[in-house]
């Protein structure tokens, strides 16, 4: 017995140090995002000049991008896709010259990112191990995972992005939905969606399998907010927004930019030599959509019959939708896979309950998310060419491998993660049904 407590120290130590170093390495990596002033001209330069022109009271502007503001050249030409009232969100950026501003938003996401990613430890650290050693083992873990990710990481490359406050966002109205507290979580999702509507998908399942009293939540809050928008913009600004937004649902993005499911099929339409027919492309792109929607209808009922905690099915429900929104959007930008890891943290929280397949196929997929660094992806695009068939598909099935290796995971492996929510740590965080 003491020679067992004596390495479970030594254990405990090990990792302890190896959490603090990992640590360090994560603020100097974040504080090298910040203070290397990369991306003026991207996602940057969208958010700096919608602020720009929401403190000029050039509003009517922020969907045309060429627009003066103040009678100053725009810092890009990039289109805003916020709802029109998230526009006000970004107008102290104006207070500071394009440089400051810039140091302004990465610090801002750093500080977003790292409150998500403590919430979300301390959230999934109970379902680790409890004694003393596996819980640094876990906190090391979270923090090479943190570290590894590289969707967390992209966003400094572009300027900075607005998908850590989201991703924020997300993470506490997860915590607040599994304990039932909608009115919370809704006010959460919508300030999400107001500013990247792109999630908007994640409301289909939740608004089907919540139930009332979350439907009316997030109803309340969604005509509150549209109405006194609406009120106070006008309506122009708004069929301006809605206009962009059918006019985003038609556009397509080749690997480059792009890590849905369905980027294959884009970079045939975009890259092939020659071009193939989108006639040819649309009935698998539906079928496939159709049968995302089979499978998380499916994996929904699925979880109906395994007798969770009212907690454990909140939290299942939730995580599932987000996952969902990622595997339906014909667009995933390599940031927004960022949310995925609200699923794949309580994954490895979890891996006790998973089998070795499983955990290998977990390791796979951060693996493949070294590949979602735009660093990385520029490197290789510059030094080959892809243009064949073959080639693009490779290429276009690399990018999206994430996505598509968590969708194996879900289906192949459900019957361990139902497992994972009949541990006794769901049995005590809520009654059951």
């Amino acid at each position: 017995m003491d020679l067992r407590l004596a390495q479970n120290g030594d254990a405990g130590r090990f990792y302890r140090r190896l959490t603090f170093l990992l640590l360090a390495v994560i603020a100097l990596v974040a504080m090298a995002g910040i203070v290397v002033p990369a991306g003026l001209g991207w996602d940057f330069a969208n958010f700096y000049d919608t602020g720009r022109r929401a403190a000029a009271g050039q509003l009517a502007d922020i969907y045309r991008p060429e627009r003066l503001i103040a009678g100053a050249q725009p810092q890009g030409k990039l289109a805003f896709w916020g709802a029109p009232i998230s526009a006000y969100f970004y107008a102290p950026l104006s207070l500071f010259s394009a440089e400051w501003a810039l140091v302004v938003f990465k610090l801002q996401n750093v500080l977003a990112l790292f409150a998500a990613l403590w919430l979300l430890y301390r959230h999934t650290r109970r379902f680790a191990d409890a004694s003393p050693a596996e819980q640094w083992k876990f906190a090391a873990l979270f923090a090479g995972l943190v570290l590894l990710y590289q969707p967390f990481w992209s966003v400094f490359r572009v300027g900075g992005q607005t998908t850590p406050t989201v991703f924020l966002l997300f993470t506490i109205a997860l915590l607040n939905y599994t304990k039932e507290r909608f009115d919370i979580s809704a006010v959460c999702l919508l300030l999400a969606l107001l500013i990247k509507p792109g999630f908007l998908f994640v409301m289909l399942p939740l608004g089907l399998v919540s139930g009332w009293r979350f439907v009316r939540s997030m109803a309340f809050v969604s005509l509150a907010t549209g109405l006194g928008s609406i009120l106070l913009l006008g309506w122009d600004i708004h069929a301006a927004f809605l206009q962009t937004m059918l006019q985003g649902m038609k556009n397509a993005y080749e690997w480059l930019y792009n890590s849905s499911l369905y980027v294959t099929a884009e970079n045939l339409k975009l890259l092939a030599v020659p071009p193939m027919e989108t006639r040819w492309l649309a009935l698998p792109v539906m079928l496939l959509k159709l049968a995302i929607v089979l499978i998380f209808g499916w994996m929904y009922w699925q979880s109906r019959q395994q007798n969770l905690s009212r907690a454990a099915q909140r939290h299942f429900d939730f995580l599932m939708a987000v996952t969902f929104c990622l595997m339906f959007s014909q667009t995933v930008w390599e940031h927004y896979l960022a949310v995925l890891f609200l699923l794949l943290a309580y994954a490895v929280a979890s891996v006790r309950q998973f089998s070795f397949s499983a955990k290998a196929l977990l390791v796979e997929i951060f693996a493949v998310s070294l590949f979602q660094n735009i660093v990385v992806v520029n490197v290789v695009n510059s030094r080959f060419r892809f243009d064949s068939v073959p080639e693009l598909i490779a290429v276009g099935l690399l990018k999206s491998s994430p996505l598509w290796l968590t969708l194996v995971f879900v289906v192949r492996y459900r019957q361990e993660l139902f497992q994972s929510y009949l541990t006794s740590q769901w049995e005590h965080a809520n009654v059951r049904r």
